[in-house]
């Protein structure tokens, strides 16, 4: 009867002390001081009370070459807010994009990441059923290569493809776009090799096919306060910085153009811009699971805050942030077709 009671009282704590850990996952992080905290919280609210939605703000400069910028939503999923960011409301819906985008540069025109390609449910279902019940649960909307036909493209229209890191949900879109060569981070692509390249299965691998790769170092100096760099066409417009601790060689991209504004594309750095407003992970439950080296990853998106504060002008947008790649795309079309027309 003793031992009953000391079993059921311990199931009793036990689960007393996963309820507590799971609340608590759900609750603000607190990755700046409490002050700054503050600061983020007044001006939000103020935000909130005098616009609504997303607004890019426009700054521009002449001495850039025009540059064409078009995010390709391949696919989504809708998941709680609170997922998506710690802090976050669980009764709102926050929508996952995956995308890629397309830059037209007078020295070329190339991919930011890759989308969907046409059979990845196919690529998928060798994949554990945990994986694809969470991370691979997503709806295909349009594969890439129905983006590019759109637009009167084919896959030979692309000088190359730039990869922000070496996650499947990167590269996913590569078997559409057969031949056209893969421009790496050649710390991701070292890193890669040790690991998602040597497991049972591999999956990215797979996806990326016999695509011709170019390895670039990020060794130019630093820029908007990041540690290093590469100029892509050596002309200052487009500039990649290292983004690590989601992989260790994850890049992001600046954009600097003549013809609407600058922007700063995050890669997975960050899944919505709260991730770097506040700032604060997503929830443990993918942050863990999908996050190369915590304590770096926590600093980037620590860096990404201050550089949003410094220059609330350039907009940052992830490569899964569907609200800011929207509310981009609303800004950029108008634009387009007067410049056009």
């Amino acid at each position: 009867m003793k031992l009953r009671r000391l079993a059921a009282f311990g199931g009793i704590t036990l689960a007393a002390l996963g309820a507590g850990i799971a609340v608590r996952s759900f609750l603000p992080q607190h990755l700046i001081s409490t002050e700054e905290y503050e600061k983020y919280y007044q001006q939000a609210e103020n935000k909130r009370s005098s616009s609504e939605g997303a607004v890019i703000p426009r700054a521009q400069d002449a001495s850039f070459p025009t540059i064409e910028v078009t995010f390709l939503r391949c696919g989504s999923v809708t998941i709680s807010e609170g997922l998506a960011v710690r802090g976050g409301s669980v009764f709102t819906p926050c929508v996952i994009a995956y995308s890629a985008v397309l830059v037209r540069h007078p020295q070329g025109t190339f991919l930011y990441d890759t989308g969907l390609c046409t059979d990845i449910k196919q690529f998928l279902m060798d994949q554990t059923l945990f994986f694809r019940k969470t991370f691979g649960s997503f709806t295909l909307e349009q594969p890439i290569s129905s983006h590019l036909e759109r637009l009167g493209m084919t896959p030979g229209d692309l000088d190359f493809i730039l990869l922000s890191h070496l996650h499947w949900d990167h590269v996913s879109g590569i078997p559409d776009l057969p031949s056209v060569p893969l421009r790496i981070n050649r710390v991701e692509y070292d890193a890669a090799k040790q690991g998602l390249f040597a497991r049972q299965n591999a999956l990215v691998p797979r996806l990326m096919g016999k695509n011709p790769m170019q390895l670039f170092d990020c060794i130019g100096p630093a820029y908007e306060g990041f540690r290093s760099s590469y100029d892509l066409f050596g002309d200052g417009s487009i500039i990649v910085v290292p983004l690590p601790g989601h992989t260790a060689g994850q890049v992001g991209m600046f954009i600097n153009r003549a013809n609407g504004s600058r922007l700063f594309l995050l890669g997975d750095a960050v899944w919505v811009s709260e991730n770097y407003l506040r700032p604060a992970t997503m929830h443990p439950f993918f942050w863990l699971r999908v996050t190369s080296d915590d304590a770096t990853a926590c600093q980037t998106l620590i860096e990404l805050y201050h550089f949003s504060r410094q220059h609330p002008e350039v907009p940052l947008i992830g490569m899964h942030d569907a609200a800011m790649q929207e509310a981009f795309t609303k800004v950029e079309q108008p634009l387009r077709m007067q410049a056009h027309s």
